[in-house]
């Protein structure tokens, strides 16, 4: 089966298009999650420090809408904490941006990965945990 490239890349706008924004408190956090990752990515390669800022800020919505969306009760304390350190974060990039001090913005841009990895970890579970609960 031959594809042309403009189906294609109708297809690819298609599909990329609800990820401009943040639109309801009732999304799931998995949805609110993909989506500040796709923003993280456009911020770490954005051409100007306005992109970034611009990038930066909807992050700061994401963060927003990823408190009020519905998480697990085991972990949502955790997740909470998770969102409140990436808020700060991002609170001192746009500063950073602000202040015309980009090196440190991209520094501490790239430290908002850490957390993600760091946080994923407890959203994962073993096959240990899944059998026998969390002990």
């Amino acid at each position: 089966m031959k594809f042309s490239y403009p189906v294609l890349l109708l297809a690819l706008l298609c599909c990329s298009a609800p990820l401009s924004a943040y639109t309801s408190q009732s999304e799931s956090l998995e949805v609110i999650m993909k989506t500040f990752s796709f923003q993280y990515r456009q911020a770490v390669e954005a051409e100007s420090a306005a992109q970034r800022l611009e990038y930066v800020q909807q992050m700061q919505q994401g963060m927003v809408a990823a408190k009020q969306a519905p998480m697990r009760d085991d972990l949502a304390e955790k997740f909470v904490e998770g969102f409140k350190k990436v808020a700060a974060k991002l609170d001192a990039i746009e500063q950073a941006i602000l202040a015309g001090e980009l090196a440190q913005a991209e520094q501490q841009l790239l430290q908002i990965d850490q957390l993600r990895i760091e946080y994923h970890r407890l959203r994962k579970r073993s096959f240990w945990q899944w059998l026998f609960g969390n002990r």
